[in-house]
């Protein structure tokens, strides 16, 4: 009976001790990632950045994705800042469809086992991420609102004026 006690009293204390969620917090530095060629942590650095993660299915990610394109048609495309999506736990065929359904131009990549995904957090999107140029995070949404898109493009707007 003691023996059962003490191991429910260790199993309780573990779980507790575990309930921490990883997150990357404002002020933290950018995890260390590599996709492909293209989209790694280091090709981000020097430039403002904006790391987005979606799934193809979710309604808030589809209201938030037509902002990512505007961001990036006003500054990504002229190379003032750096735009990059991952499509969480979906394939290249799902995130193709979606792009070419909804005429996306920014860089988007799945990410079907969360390899990336689980570097920024393990729940919640969509999210979108704002590093400076140095890879720390000055701004951070979850899940989707009209005013944390204009709090984005505040934050955007903010970087770039400096």
């Amino acid at each position: 009976m003691k023996r059962t006690l003490f191991s429910l009293a260790v199993a309780a204390l573990v779980a507790s001790c575990g309930g921490k969620v990883l997150s990357v917090e404002v002020g933290d530095k950018m995890p260390a990632f590599d996709m492909t060629a293209t989209a790694t942590s280091q090709s981000l650095l020097g430039r403002p950045s904006l790391v987005v993660f979606f799934a193809t299915w979710c309604p808030g990610c589809q209201a938030e994705l037509p902002y990512v394109q505007q961001l990036y048609e006003k500054y990504g495309e002229s190379g003032k800042m750096a735009i990059v999506a991952f499509a969480r736990e979906q394939t290249s065929a799902d995130v193709d469809t979606l792009w070419q359904q909804q005429a996306f131009t920014f860089p988007a990549y799945a990410d079907p086992g969360r390899k990336i995904y689980s570097l920024f957090a393990e729940k919640i999107i969509p999210r979108c991420y704002l590093f400076d140029g140095s890879g720390k995070l000055a701004y951070k949404s979850e899940g989707y609102s009209p005013e944390q898109v204009t709090e984005l493009f505040e934050a955007v707007e903010q970087m770039l004026s400096r």
